[in-house]
């Protein structure tokens, strides 16, 4: 290792509180003060080992230099970050439609048309993955997976390949046969949309009858009692920002106690940069040409649509950004092509953000990368 290279906290680092967390990596450590203030440091003004090393102000520094080298946190200054990617997260829209239409939701607004995709385009994007087994994989993009008339052969294929399925559904088409099939394995974690355990409210937020309601509650139900197993378990989302939010997610951490263990996330629903806005949704936007903080979703997750052409991400609803198609490319070579890098840049503070890019009414594009 020349003592002439010089060092930089990579782009995809940030730090949130004491938690350091490496985009790329899709890793997450805990850190004192004179770590962050050392990565803080590095990402301004790159050193050398020997520099770095002779700072008087930060403590344990031969220690912590191994290990942020070790980590990837700090990279030489020579490194072009904008070529980096690695899949830890795919999320496939194996089916387009939805069966609801949840009010913090676009399909409510602006619903999709038929789509599912064909066995053999499912079965190139897992030839396709080779070598670069994900986290997880997910049957997603604003469809109900269950609607999918292959979804069970999808399941097998992933199963085949040791691939973990992580799956969002909400639940009415979650019958108990396919409670069954779900818990012989293979999946990462199930994810249950389900706002209200008050069934007239659920019905108001999903826009669904209430004969739907008892079918999604009973899924999760024997989901609970069934799949105890789940690597990562099961969780039940609680969307609709609204002064009720933390009264109906108590509720129904109180209801579902007695079934198995789960975990209740109340999400922020977003506006899905602009695809939706009314009063239960956030609404975030930014200034072109600021100096952004980073996505994960462009370094670390691959985003295919049921026709083959990998997206922007799952903030991109209506999927105006293409990057690709897994028809024709490789992964590497659509996540490492000229738009993915410009993206890239732009997301990661290296260039400046173009006007009227999807980024800039998305609410998961951090402003900053260093919060103590």
């Amino acid at each position: 290792m020349s003592a002439a290279i010089k060092y930089k906290t990579s782009v995809f680092v940030h730090c949130n509180k004491s938690t350091i967390f490496n985009d790329l990596t899709n890793r997450a450590f805990a850190g004192d003060e004179d770590d962050i203030a050392l990565l803080a440091r590095l990402a301004d003004s790159p050193n050398t080992l020997r520099d770095i090393s002779s700072f008087p102000d930060i403590k344990r520094l031969d220690e912590r230099l191994e290990f942020f080298l070790r980590e990837n946190l700090l990279v030489p200054a020579s490194n072009d970050e904008t070529l980096d990617f690695i899949p830890h997260r795919v999320d496939i829209e194996t089916c387009r439609q939805c069966n609801a239409r949840c009010q913090f939701c676009p399909q409510s607004v602006s619903p999709k048309s038929r789509g599912v995709m064909p066995l053999d385009l499912f079965s190139l994007i897992l030839s396709r993955l080779e070598g670069n087994t994900p986290e997880w994989v997910a049957f997603n993009h604003y469809g109900e997976p269950l609607i999918d008339p292959f979804f069970r052969r999808r399941v097998e294929m992933l199963r085949e390949r040791n691939i973990p399925l992580t799956l969002f559904t909400n639940g009415i088409l979650m019958k108990d046969d396919v409670v069954d099939f779900l818990a012989e394995g293979g999946v990462y974690r199930i994810v249950f949309n389900f706002p209200s355990l008050e069934p007239s409210e659920w019905c108001q937020l999903m826009q669904m009858p209430e004969q739907s309601y008892w079918k999604a509650r009973r899924a999760i139900e024997t989901s609970l009692k069934t799949n105890s197993n789940i690597p990562q378990g099961i969780v039940i989302s609680v969307n609709g920002v609204t002064s009720t939010q933390a009264r109906r997610a108590q509720g129904i951490k109180d209801y579902f106690l007695s079934f198995g263990d789960f975990q209740v996330r109340t999400v922020s629903s977003n506006s899905r940069a602009g695809a939706i806005q009314n009063e239960l949704v956030q609404i975030s936007s930014h200034s072109a040409w600021q100096g952004y903080g980073g996505c994960a979703r462009i370094v670390g997750q691959l985003h295919i649509s049921s026709e083959g052409r990998v997206y922007l991400c799952c903030q991109d609803y209506d999927q105006n950004v293409i990057l690709g198609d897994i028809r024709q490319e490789s992964i590497s070579a659509i996540m490492t092509g000229p738009l993915a890098r410009q993206l890239r840049a732009e997301m990661f503070g290296l260039a400046p953000m173009k006007r009227g890019r999807l980024c800039l009414n998305c609410n998961v594009l951090r402003e900053g990368r260093f919060y103590n």
